[in-house]
């Protein structure tokens, strides 16, 4: 593993933030569960979805495609190779669709047309099937961290209120990865299931913390300098396992008995998330965004949005808009209002395993980084296209 080892003394470890940080709010520990549900909601399905299109680089990948390529990457043996099986593992977690649905997705990319992708026999396992990246597959990944590499430094160049806000920003995305990780491990091995160690890679920047981030608690005086020349690239690792390891975790553990697909809890985060009150919102707003974010026709958008209006559901009313009668306005029914207060405190109660395990410098670091990285993806100039 290829981690930027600090070997700056201690004097310049150490950053007088005192005068630069006023404006930083000590956050409410109460609080800082639900706070952190809201901002991380933002991250996982608007900023993420912006990662992910200037990841993609063209319009001929879909999303699982592009998370299939970024997996072996990020995870794969010399970011070349990885069992196929491990991939279909994390994607079905991911996502709610079939084996073999990602199975089809990987032939994609293995066809003539795209050509990325060679699928061959594991060497240590007659059985299993290994994906390996082909000559054409190394230069669009190459392609793939160019561009998302411009896009973090554009945004690491508006992490600028003070000095060390980039190492501050470094510091916390990689801490809250880690520690999503570690509690995503833990529910594996009680379970009974394998966990399955990521393959080391030295092509992949790590932070110079990355190996002890999870063993105790930093304060403000002790996050390390990151040089700038490595902090785009590194801020391009620490993006791609917020949006999937630790958004479609939370996702799937508000999901977790309710019965409800994917697509109709997203709709009723989306109105949580950005609703008029948190509970109303016009329907071609809600087409947009899961067109966009699931790759859905605006159809099969207004059949889940039906789905969750019938008797038997009964979560949603779909209203004519006062302003036009040919605007439809969807709005949670009080059953869906104590529905949609259930999914909440369910990842509220879940994200509260992660404030445990932070300390109070570290609580008021998260809740500044994830808001200012809400913001700055405000204005997001993107795609990144760099060639």
């Amino acid at each position: 593993m290829r981690t930027l080892r600090n070997t700056i003394g201690p004097e310049s470890m150490s950053k007088s933030l005192n005068q630069n940080r006023n404006n930083v709010k000590s956050v409410d520990r109460s609080h800082a569960a639900r706070h952190l549900l809201e901002l991380l909601y933002r991250l996982h399905y608007v900023v993420g979805m912006k990662v992910q299109d200037t990841l993609r680089t063209s319009d001929g990948l879909d999303r699982h495609q592009t998370a299939v390529l970024w997996i072996i990457r990020s995870e794969g043996a010399d970011g070349r190779s990885i069992p196929r099986k491990y991939v279909e593992k994390q994607l079905t977690s991911w996502y709610d669709i079939s084996s073999s649905a990602i199975s089809k997705a990987i032939r994609g990319l293995a066809s003539k047309d795209i050509g990325f992708l060679n699928i061959t026999e594991n060497p240590s396992s007659g059985r299993e099937k290994l994906i390996e990246l082909t000559p054409e597959g190394v230069a669009f990944m190459q392609k793939m961290t160019r561009n998302g590499s411009a896009m973090c430094e554009w945004y690491l160049d508006n992490m600028s209120q003070w000095a060390s806000e980039v190492d501050v920003c470094l510091y916390i995305y990689t801490k809250i990865t880690a520690l999503f990780g570690k509690m995503i491990d833990a529910e594996r091995l009680a379970a009974g299931e394998p966990v399955a160690p990521a393959a080391p890679q030295e092509s992949v920047l790590h932070h110079p913390l990355t190996n002890v981030i999870v063993d105790r608690s930093y304060s403000w005086d002790e996050i390390p300098s990151v040089p700038r020349e490595y902090a785009p690239l590194m801020q391009l690792n620490i993006f791609f396992p917020i949006h999937y390891k630790a958004g479609n975790k939370l996702e799937q553990v508000m999901r977790s008995g309710t019965g409800l697909s994917r697509q109709q809890i997203i709709i009723l985060l989306l109105m949580f998330g950005e609703g008029e009150n948190q509970s109303k919102m016009a329907r071609k707003r809600i087409e947009s965004a899961l067109s966009s974010w699931l790759e859905l026709t605006s159809s099969s958008v207004s059949k889940a949005i039906r789905s969750l209006t019938t008797s038997e559901v009964g979560l949603l009313t779909i209203d004519e808009s006062p302003e036009s009668g040919r605007e439809k306005t969807v709005q949670l029914t009080p059953k869906g209002r104590k529905f949609v207060a259930k999914l909440v405190n369910s990842g509220v109660n879940y994200l509260q395993n992660l404030v445990d395990q932070l300390g109070d410098d570290e609580l008021d670091m998260v809740v500044h980084i994830f808001a200012r990285t809400n913001d700055i993806f405000e204005d997001y100039p993107g795609p990144f296209r760099v060639g």
